[in-house]
């Protein structure tokens, strides 16, 4: 499934690289349980998106420039979820929005997005969110195996740095 050149994947807000192939080694639960946390876990693309949608909506009319961002990285956040939910789906499991932790299902919900008050407040949290993710997905690095994975993970990667960088100059220019 090519869908590289589609525009929210090829904005400003996307790292300039493409994304690579959804491939796995092999069907391995292991790896897609970890996925699952990095999917619709706390710290994860559908916490993420819900996240950016949240502070989009409550900046727009206020800052229009921060809320554009937060829609645009909204986005990109999107086809995160989409590689992984790929990922997953090649790995044998289906990527519903949960995890799974000692056998057990925990669906994903909406306490895990930061609401914030002030714009500070919100680019502050969405800033400790993207390292926070980026702590995830360099621990799920290094305990998966599969180098079609790592290489997906790191792309990700790739574009959690460039949305610190992002929000950072926001912060800078409105947060003083």
């Amino acid at each position: 499934m090519q869908k590289q050149n589609h525009p929210a994947y090829t904005s400003k807000c996307a790292y300039p690289a493409p994304y690579p192939s959804v491939r796995v080694m092999a069907p391995n639960h292991q790896y897609a349980e970890l996925l699952l946390e990095d999917y619709a876990g706390t710290v994860s693309e559908l916490t993420a998106i819900n996240q950016y949608l949240h502070h989009y909506f409550t900046l727009e009319g206020i800052n229009d420039e921060a809320a554009a961002l937060e829609e645009c990285i909204s986005l990109v956040e999107m086809r995160h979820m989409e590689l992984l939910a790929e990922t997953i789906r090649l790995l044998g499991v289906d990527p519903r929005y949960r995890v799974i932790r000692n056998n057990q299902e925990i669906y994903w919900n909406a306490t895990y997005v930061y609401y914030g008050y002030s714009l500070c407040d919100k680019l502050a949290a969405d800033i400790a969110s993207e390292w926070a993710a980026v702590a995830a997905y360099r621990d799920h690095q290094q305990r998966i195996g599969d180098p079609y994975i790592k290489e997906i993970l790191e792309r990700i990667i790739q574009d959690e740095y460039h949305h610190i960088i992002l929000l950072n100059k926001v912060m800078q220019k409105y947060c003083k």
